[in-house]
C-alpha cells in the first residue's frame, strides 16, 4: 500500500516537470524581438496613420457601387471593404439583370 502511494507520488512529480518543460519551451522565442525574419519597426504616431489612410483611400463604397453597376450592368446587392498592400479595394456583388450573380473588385 505504501509503495503504490510513493509511485503515485513520483508519477506526479514527474508528470509536472514534463509539463512545466513544454510550458517553457513553447514560451522560448530564439529569435528575441524580431519575427518572422524581419526586424521591427518603430510604431508610428496615430496621427501619422491616419494621415497615411486618407492618402491611401480615396473610394468610397457608394463610388465603387457605382462603378459596377455602370461597368456590368444590374444591381449591386453587397459590398465590403478589402484591405490590401496597395490600398483599399472593394468587393461588390452585383446582381444581373439575366439573374446571375457576379462578384467584382473596385480599386483606386
Amino acid at each position: 500500500m505504501k509503495r503504490t502511494s510513493q509511485l503515485c507520488v513520483q508519477l506526479q512529480i514527474v508528470i509536472l516537470l514534463t509539463a512545466t518543460s513544454f510550458a517553457t519551451l513553447s514560451e522560448a522565442n530564439p529569435l528575441g524581438n524580431v519575427s518572422g525574419g524581419r526586424l521591427s519597426l518603430p510604431d508610428r504616431s496615430p496621427l501619422e496613420q491616419r494621415l497615411d489612410d486618407r492618402a491611401r483611400s480615396t473610394l468610397s463604397v457608394n463610388e465603387a457601387i457605382s462603378i459596377a453597376e455602370q461597368r456590368y450592368g444590374g444591381r449591386a446587392v453587397g459590398a465590403k471593404k478589402i484591405r490590401g498592400g496597395n490600398g483599399d479595394s472593394y468587393s461588390v456583388r452585383i446582381l444581373q439583370d439575366n439573374g446571375k450573380i457576379r462578384n467584382v473588385i473596385i480599386n483606386d
